[in-house]
């Protein structure tokens, strides 16, 4: 008998020894990073068709937004959007836009407009944070999704505080406390800081990324308001460039 148990000792501690990782999952191995969805790799618009899911602006105008028609706004906040619209967005080279765009003065796009923009975007996740890299000026979103919730006192930021969860083949990202000089798109769409914005990234075929966005502001829009994306995957070694938002202006002269 007591050979026997010693034996039996001798294979635990043989086994410890050899093969820790059986007993003691690492943070690859955890459920969350078993169960995620894939959402890794290099997402473009290009390549999609025309209509407002690709990127195409309202009447084919220049400028991408995210419906065909305007956002159900505030009166205040249409008439902000129609300035724009009707007025410099027509023609770009007008230096009237500076007055109304905030990307003219080299200001970031935020964590949606810069989903309308022609330039890819990098998606990197992990156990505990997934992470957006955008080549249009080399802008980060950090995605929480260690449960975490948003917290007390959080300061207004460009791209504002983003927490997530996965729901089966989806990735819900939940982001608050956004700046207000920041569009929604490149249509020119206001908002305030009390913009609440849900999105939910699900593959609907290898090479096809939905991300659907639903808007909620109501100090700027008359109810919350939904609409959708489609990226293509791009291959392995599409590379993500550099690009530097105030050197463009300066090389189309807009820029003095």
């Amino acid at each position: 008998m007591l050979k026997r148990w010693a034996s039996v000792m001798l294979f635990l501690v043989a086994l410890l020894a050899v093969s820790p990782a059986v007993l003691v999952p690492s943070a690859a191995q955890s459920p969350a990073a078993q169960t995620a969805p894939d959402f890794t790799g290099v997402w473009e618009r290009r390549g999609m068709g025309p209509g407002p899911e690709a990127g195409l602006g309202v009447d084919g105008a220049p400028g991408f937004g995210f419906v065909k028609e305007p956002p159900p706004m505030l009166p205040w906040a249409l008439e902000k959007y129609r300035a724009v619209r009707n007025g410099p967005l027509r023609n770009p080279n007008d230096k009237a836009l500076d007055e109304f765009d905030p990307g003219q003065s080299c200001y970031p796009h935020g964590p949606t407009r810069i989903f309308t923009t022609p330039r890819p975007f990098e998606i990197r996740q992990f156990p505990d944070v997934v992470f957006l890299l955008f080549e249009w000026d080399h802008w980060v979103r950090r995605v929480y999704v260690d449960g975490r919730g948003h917290p007390d006192g959080y300061p207004i930021t460009w791209m504002g505080h983003s927490i997530g969860k996965y729901e089966g083949d989806t990735l819900v990202v939940d982001t608050v406390n956004i700046n207000d000089r920041a569009w929604v798109d490149t249509m020119g769409t206001p908002h305030t800081t009390d913009l609440h914005i849900v999105e939910r990234f699900r593959r609907l075929r290898r090479e096809t990324l939905e991300i659907s966005f639903t808007f909620d502001d109501p100090k700027t829009f008359t109810r919350p308001w939904t609409a959708r994306k489609l990226y293509k995957l791009q291959p392995p070694d599409y590379d993500i460039l550099e690009h530097v938002i105030c050197e463009d202006w300066l090389e189309m002269g807009q820029k003095r």
